[in-house]
C-alpha cells in the first residue's frame, strides 16, 4: 500500500523569506499525526503544499498522486478543514448540494453530522455562508469533513473557532470514525493530542525538529513548550477501544 502522504525536500519561499526549509515526512495510510510548532514555524504553509494549494520546491504526493499537477486525482480521497473558513457568497443549499455531489453522497449524510454541532442545514439553506457566524462557518465545514466518505483528513487548527462543547464534538466525532482514516491535525491545543493522535511532529523554522511517538513527545514537557502549545479547557478525551 502506498503512503497516504510523502514529502521530500519540500521548501518554499514567500517574499524572499525561506519559510521551508528541506521537509521530509512520510505518514502511511491509517496514522495519526501531529503537526504543532510555534506561529509562524511553516505549519500552513506545509499543509497547502500537500494539498495542491501552494507549488514549492521538492516533491510531494498524496495517495501516491501529485498534487501540484494531478491536483483532482490527489484530492479525490481527501478531505481538509482550514484555519479561517473562506468567504464564501454562495447560500448553504448550494453549498451542501456541490459537496453531496462532489463526494458522490446523500445531503442527508451532511444534515446528520451538521446536527451533531447544534447546526440544522435546512433552515439555513437560503442564508449566505459569508453570513454566518465564524463559530457556525467552522461547525459547517467540520461537518463536511467528518461526513465525507474520504481516506484522507487534513485539519489546520480546525477549532480554532470553536466553543468547547463544539470542539469536543469534533473531537469525539474524529476519533470514533470507522474505518480509521489518515489524520494529519496542525494544532495549538494540547486536548487535541491526547488519544486522538499516534505521532508528533514539531516544526519550528521551517524545519522537523521531532517526529516521533506521541507518548515520547508528551514524555518532554519542554517540548510542548518550544512547539507552542496551550492547554485548554476541554477534558481529553478517551479513544473508543478496538
Amino acid at each position: 500500500m502506498k503512503p497516504a502522504i510523502e514529502v521530500r525536500d519540500l521548501r518554499k519561499a514567500w517574499d524572499g523569506r525561506q519559510v521551508l526549509r528541506g521537509v521530509n515526512l512520510t505518514i502511511e495510510a491509517g496514522e495519526r499525526v501531529a503537526l504543532v510548532g510555534p506561529n509562524g514555524s511553516g505549519k500552513t504553509t506545509l499543509l497547502r503544499c500537500i494539498l495542491g494549494f501552494v507549488r514549492g520546491d521538492g516533491w510531494v504526493r498524496v495517495r501516491g498522486e501529485d498534487p501540484w499537477n494531478h491536483h483532482a486525482e490527489a484530492m479525490q480521497g481527501v478531505a481538509y478543514v482550514p484555519q479561517r473558513a473562506p468567504a464564501l457568497p454562495a447560500p448553504v443549499r448550494e453549498l451542501a448540494a456541490a459537496w453531496a455531489q462532489l463526494r458522490a453522497t446523500s445531503p442527508e449524510a451532511l444534515h446528520e453530522s451538521a446536527r451533531s454541532f447544534g447546526l440544522d442545514v435546512p433552515a439555513l439553506a437560503n442564508v449566505r455562508f459569508s453570513a454566518l457566524s465564524g463559530g457556525m462557518q467552522q461547525k459547517l465545514l467540520a461537518a463536511m469533513a467528518l461526513a465525507s466518505p474520504v481516506s484522507v483528513l487534513c485539519f489546520d487548527e480546525p477549532t480554532a473557532n470553536l466553543d468547547p462543547t463544539a470542539r469536543a464534538v469534533f473531537l469525539a466525532a474524529l476519533a470514533a470514525r470507522e474505518p480509521q482514516p489518515t489524520i494529519l491535525l496542525s494544532s495549538h491545543r494540547m486536548e487535541e493530542l491526547h488519544d486522538l493522535v499516534d505521532r508528533v511532529i514539531v516544526l519550528a523554522d521551517g524545519e522537523v525538529r521531532f517526529d516521533d511517538r506521541l507518548s515520547t513527545f508528551l514524555a518532554d514537557p519542554e517540548l510542548a513548550n518550544a512547539a507552542g502549545l496551550v492547554r485548554g479547557n476541554l477534558i481529553p478525551l478517551r479513544r473508543p477501544s478496538p
